[in-house]
């Protein structure tokens, strides 16, 4: 219903081949996102917190509540990093690495890290992989963004495709992840707010079902060492692992 025909692959190998045989171009490259839920739309975390008001997400509602995100931030004195002040877009991307909701989208460079995030979650539910094609995006990776937060705003006002930018190693996090971000000025599509093209070959999307999900999710365990604890390598990461709501084997593989 949100975003057509979706190809529903019956294995691991099967999602590996799919995605290989999808490439068109030499230096095609995707940025994945993975989502537990297919039935969701791809909204920002910020979005999100703003329909809690009930009232429609306009760019200005988010402009000022990014703006305001950032002033309250600033305040508490979380721009400073290592002895460094980070830019607008850094520190947007810390605050949303530590849980604050912005209109940065979590997306990986790592398709593997993006079925995580995909079979991780939800598990009794049919989740969707995606991977963005770079082609259709603006931004980069490897690259700063030095540019105020009101300049950036200015620059995407009339794009109908999404942005992407790669964040500064400014924690454990964003390394272990392959970081990178999506964003976009609001979009009214029934596929989200994020403003994705329309065209058929800018993204690829598959359905994870339930049963793929627990398969596949041991293989990026036990093959692939990637599981919570070496994706969220910090203390709240330790902290979840070890929590009352998993089993102690949980932090290890063996």
């Amino acid at each position: 219903k949100l975003f057509g025909k979706v190809k529903k692959p019956k294995s691991f190998d099967e999602i590996i081949e799919y995605i290989g045989s999808s490439k068109s171009r030499k230096y095609d490259v995707w940025i994945w996102r993975g989502q537990g839920n297919i039935s969701w739309p791809i909204h920002s975390s910020a979005f999100r917190r703003l329909l809690l008001d009930r009232e429609d997400v306009t760019e200005e509602r988010m402009y000022y509540y990014e703006k305001s995100l950032m002033e309250l931030a600033t305040h508490k004195g979380y721009r400073y990093f290592n002895g460094r002040e980070l830019t607008d877009f850094e520190l947007l991307a810390r605050l949303r690495h530590h849980g604050a909701a912005t209109r940065l989208i979590d997306g990986s460079r790592n398709l593997l890290i993006g079925l995580f995030f995909c079979v991780n979650d939800r598990p009794e539910k049919t989740g969707l992989l995606t991977g963005f094609k770079t082609h259709y995006l603006g931004g980069y990776e490897g690259m700063p963004e030095s540019k105020k937060y009101d300049e950036k705003m200015d620059d995407i006002k009339d794009l109908e495709h999404p942005q992407t930018w790669e964040p500064s190693v400014i924690d454990k996090r964003v390394a272990a992840q392959h970081s990178q971000f999506l964003y976009s000025r609001i979009s009214k599509k029934k596929t989200g707010s994020l403003e994705i093209s329309d065209s058929k070959d800018s993204y690829i999307s598959l359905a994870i079902t339930p049963e793929l999900k627990k398969k596949s999710l041991d293989i990026l365990s036990s093959i692939f060492d990637i599981r919570y604890i070496t994706l969220f390598p910090d203390i709240e990461g330790f902290g979840y692992v070890n929590s009352q709501i998993n089993k102690r084997s949980a932090s290890f593989r063996w």
